[in-house]
């Protein structure tokens, strides 16, 4: 994977929950850049428009198709979901570094399904520069792999060329009469985090 630019300013579709969609439309997706991640506080939407995004470069009004996104897509970085084994923050981290290794960029949180009793969570680890779906999926299926022999199970669907990631969403009956989230936890080290 050669480097091409600052993994930080790599902009990739963002859209609000399953059903936004720009097909048939003509209009390009809205963008974000990759860096601007790291920063996010958790929303507080209903599921069904929660932030997400794709992991690709490419952002025409077709980007959420599978097979498009096979065919244009460059993907900028590795994502996963952990939805069972109620794992702690800490073991998940461990494990995202000792296979991603221990200076690069990592964001890890939890998703809005999530509680205290039945931890859940998602990861996002940035590439150096864009690559293949083809390349991208094999990195992916082999991230997965590593978890699993660890004891912890991946979403392998995060590995679909168009699968949404959703983004920190903590919807509102999941949060205090204060409008404070009662559970969410993240993990990011991306200040100065290389890419993979």
């Amino acid at each position: 994977m050669a480097c091409c630019s600052d993994w930080r300013t790599h902009q990739v579709p963002t859209f609000n929950g399953m059903y936004d969609t720009n097909n048939g439309t003509g209009e390009n997706y809205q963008t974000l850049a990759l860096g601007e991640l790291w920063k996010l506080t958790p929303t507080a939407r209903p599921k069904a428009r929660a932030p997400a995004i794709i992991p690709s470069l490419y952002s025409g009004p077709d980007a959420r198709t599978n097979s498009v996104q096979k065919d244009r897509g460059q993907y900028v970085a590795l994502t996963g979901d952990i939805d069972s084994g109620n794992h702690a923050l800490g073991h998940i981290v461990m494990l995202s570094r000792d296979v991603l290794g221990s200076d690069t960029a990592l964001f890890i949180y939890s998703t809005g399904s999530a509680t205290a009793a039945n931890r859940r969570w998602r990861i996002l680890a940035p590439l150096q520069g864009p690559i293949t779906f083809s390349a991208w999926n094999e990195t992916q299926e082999a991230f997965y792999s590593y978890m699993a022999k660890h004891g912890v199970v991946m979403d392998r669907a995060l590995a679909r060329a168009a699968q949404p990631v959703f983004l920190p969403n903590v919807p509102q009956d999941k949060r205090n009469e204060q409008g404070k989230p009662i559970y969410y936890e993240a993990y990011r080290d991306g200040a100065g985090g290389l890419a993979l």
